[in-house]
């Protein structure tokens, strides 16, 4: 009869431990059938095939035939199975062709249809020279016998493939974990915008513990697709438990060649170990991921949602361009393919994916490179209850933008809102126009495309304009804070994360005070995910001016909101609204600044450090004189410098210097402290600055303040985009160490909205103030002054 080899590989016993949940190795049983002599081959039915003595017994066409077959007798196993792979020696001419194929069932008169062994280019380590399947196929559960047929044909007279053996390998491995538990973010790579998506550890689907991995590595530079398994497996498990088995201990490589496989229902699991990089030297492709899908023809919808996930973050991780090229080693020849293939396009033996899969290539790619996070901007303020609130994306690039605005109103659910932007265009969402029935509304910018965000808001008694919040921190620093007459100031946190974040707030006084909050014996504020929390500095420390330390145990957005003058109410009083500051620096710099009547300006800087910073401050005139004052800050204590004492009367771009890494904002209140901004300054003069949002429309106007701290003249370019999309542009020259106001409202009157990029010879700093109401300072309803966000 037949060989067949039965090997129980008991390589540990389950366990369950909860939660979480957690298993030994899960026992396998495997064996082989073996067809190699001629008694093996008489153990069969051939049809138009003789055995032939070569070898001891191999296959081939009877003289004359152009087709024949040989289908075993159902084999009977001792144990049941769920997979079966195999290798095999064949000689296959050109004009021919060899089929192989196996089935199984639970009796000989229970046998499912037929499955193809196909070859693929793995190969075992014992017998480099056989064919193999890639894989394994999936068999029913209860399997228990196995059939085997050959199917041999030709085109040539006389010529015939030869068959000289076969060993099917076959898996029981229906023991093991009965459903995947604990989903992590994949890991791998450098941090990215583009969220990981979540997949199943190697040891929550095949038991153990996690695999140490002491191969070579190699920075992914493309993605090769496979496919693996069948159409109808519903439960994946036991086979990748199979096919991981096969590949380890039938084919002896060091572990499974797929770095990711993903099921029908879009479940990502981990396979190879060592993550991404973790180099696979038995497939085509060089320095690639491997991912394989389960199925055998069209992905379902589920399934490309996971991939198009999965291949967006390794896309974004290892600078990947999904719709790119890259060079490829085929055959010893260097040859330029896609970044994205399908291993078919690699390796030429290769049967897989399916042409559904390679049909659908294209739009894939499409798809990934759409889905890819390029910049993500975050909002912790937004009140479309009580205010005009419009955020507005400007596209800098030569490309579209596919941008989605999330409006993470609470309570409900967020409201997501999707366009695309042209190259060098902009587009607008205004808040109100989709809801106004609460105050609570943080947004978060994606585009797959480098954007600019901003967010205008106009509380009738005053106005915000501030580009968004790029990078959430653990620690956020405020210059400015007070609850001293008038003033009321709101500390607000948003939380982007999917978990709860805890935070403290460190309040930093003129004399040193310092008052922590909530005090280190209670529990830190906490902030459930994706909503935001708002503390009433007032209930905190009252009549008194402050500066901030935030600290959360996760990354957070912190923004700063301050209500003053008459009434202190959003219709009768000022308003404006800051984002923090995540680092600290020796130098800041301030294009806008003025002290002439009626505007008060302040410089506040804020010591966090536990010796004494020395800090120099520098003012600079329209015409290149400058004036400098020395101030000392001792540890732990804040600075509030009058600039109306120093400089009366002029307009003054301003640089800070320090012995020690401070944080610094410029205050400036008019129409007697009824009206006003505040804000950080910039650590570093820049060659370009953009601008998404402004208006000159109705009563408002806009300025460009530009500084040029360097040693030498600077020409200034800035190109607007005006509201109806068409361009326009202004130069000037600049003298080192000079300041220059640009009034856009009198080169481009009658704009509800226009946004500028400025772009410079030497690095320098430029911001925009945004005025509304009459010419007057005295008498306009208010304004906002913001520094730009720096360009490449």
């Amino acid at each position: 009869m037949h060989r067949l080899v039965v090997a129980a590989l008991l390589i540990g016993s389950i366990i369950g431990i909860t939660p979480p949940q957690t298993f030994a190795q899960a026992p396998v049983q495997s064996g082989r059938i073996v067809f190699s002599t001629q008694a093996d081959w008489q153990r069969g039915t051939r049809t138009d095939v003789q055995i032939i003595t070569n070898a001891d017994g191999e296959l081939r066409l009877e003289r004359g035939a152009t087709r024949g077959t040989f289908v075993s007798e159902p084999i009977s196993l001792t144990t049941t199975l769920n997979a079966a792979g195999a290798a095999w020696h064949a000689d296959v001419p050109p004009g021919t062709t060899l089929t192989l194929e196996i089935r199984g069932g639970p009796s000989p008169d229970q046998l499912g249809p037929w499955q193809s062994l196909t070859g693929g280019e793995l190969r075992a380590r014992s017998t480099p020279d056989a064919f193999t399947t890639e894989g394994v196929l999936p068999l029913p559960l209860d399997t228990r016998t196995l059939q085997f047929r050959a199917t041999l044909s030709s085109t040539v007279p006389n010529a015939s493939p030869l068959l000289s053996d076969v060993s099917i390998s076959y898996f029981d491995t229906s023991a093991g974990p009965p459903r995947p538990i604990g989903a992590i973010p994949a890991v791998g790579g450098p941090a990215t915008l583009t969220p990981p998506p979540n997949v199943f550890t190697r040891s929550s689907w095949a038991g153990g513990n996690p695999r140490a991995y002491r191969g070579s590595r190699s920075n992914p530079q493309g993605i090769v697709l496979h496919q693996v398994g069948a159409d109808a497996l519903d439960d994946p498990l036991p086979f990748l438990r199979a096919l991981a088995t096969y590949h380890e201990q039938t084919l002896g490589l060091n572990d499974m060649v797929y770095h990711y496989v993903i099921g029908r229902d879009g479940t990502i699991f981990e396979g190879r170990g060592g993550g991404p990089t973790a180099s696979v030297a038995e497939l085509s492709g060089g320095a690639a991921v491997h991912i394989a899908l389960i199925g055998e023809s069209a992905p379902p919808a589920l399934q490309l949602e996971a991939l198009r996930a999965l291949l967006a973050w390794l896309c974004d991780a290892y600078r990947v361009e999904p719709t790119g090229q890259r060079v490829i080693t085929l055959n010893g020849a260097s040859v330029v393919g896609p970044a994205i293939a399908a291993h078919s396009d690699l390796a030429p033996s290769a049967s897989d994916p399916s042409n559904a899969l390679r049909a659908a290539l294209p739009q894939i790619r499409q798809s990934v490179s759409a889905a890819i996070v390029r910049s993500r901007w975050f909002f912790a303020e937004g009140n479309p209850r009580d205010y005009e609130e419009r955020l507005t994306v400007l596209n800098p690039g030569s490309e579209p933008a596919n941008v989605r605005f999330i409006i993470v109103r609470q309570p409900g659910a967020a409201v997501i809102r999707e366009t695309t932007v042209a190259p060098g265009a902009r587009a607008n969402l205004v808040i109100n126009q989709i809801f106004n029935d609460t105050p609570d509304a943080p947004a978060i910018i994606e585009s797959n495309a480098p954007v600019i965000a901003e967010r205008f808001m106009n509380f009738g008694a005053d106005l915000s304009v501030q580009p968004g919040i790029v990078r959430p921190s653990r620690i956020w620093y405020f210059a400015e804070g007070s609850t001293e007459g008038d003033k009321r100031t709101f500390l607000v946190l948003f939380n982007p994360q999917s978990e709860m974040v805890g935070a403290r707030v460190l309040l930093i006084t003129n004399d040193g005070t310092t008052f922590v909050y909530p005090p280190l014996d209670n529990e830190p504020v906490t902030l459930l995910p994706q909503q935001r929390v708002v503390i009433v500095m007032g209930d905190l420390l009252p009549n008194a001016s402050f500066g901030m330390r935030v600290t959360a145990s996760q990354p957070i957005i912190a923004e700063r909101t301050m209500i003053f003058g008459p009434g202190s109410t959003l219709t009768s009083g000022g308003m404006h609204t800051s984002p923090g500051m995540t680092d600290l620096s020796r130098e800041w710099y301030f294009a806008e600044g003025t002290t002439a009547p009626p505007f008060r300006m302040s410089l506040l800087v804020v010591n966090p450090n536990g010796d004494r910073a020395n800090i120099t401050v520098r003012f600079l005139t329209p015409d290149g004189t400058s004036l400098a004052r020395r101030y000392a800050i001792p540890p732990l204590a804040r600075l509030s410098i009058d600039v109306n004492d120093v400089v009366p009367e002029l307009g003054v771009a301003t640089t800070i210097v320090s012995d020690r890494p401070v944080a610094a904002e410029r205050a400036l209140y008019w129409r007697n402290g009824a009206a006003g901004t505040a804000g950080p300054g910039v650590m570093t003069p820049a060659y370009s600055w953009r601008f998404a949002d402004g208006r000159t429309s109705g009563d408002y106007q806009q300025y460009l303040l530009i500084s040029n701290p360097s040693p030498g003249q600077a020409r200034i370019d800035v190109a607007f985009i005006l509201a109806d999309g068409s361009r326009a542009s202004r130069s000037l020259v600049m003298p080192a160490g000079s300041r220059y106001t640009m009034a856009v409202h009198e080169l481009f009157p009658d704009q509800a909205i226009i946004s500028a990029t400025v772009r410079a010879t030497q690095p320098v700093v430029v911001e925009r103030s945004i005025y509304a109401g009459p010419p007057a300072a005295d008498s306009n309803r208010g304004g906002e002054t913001s520094p730009g966000v720096p360009g490449d």
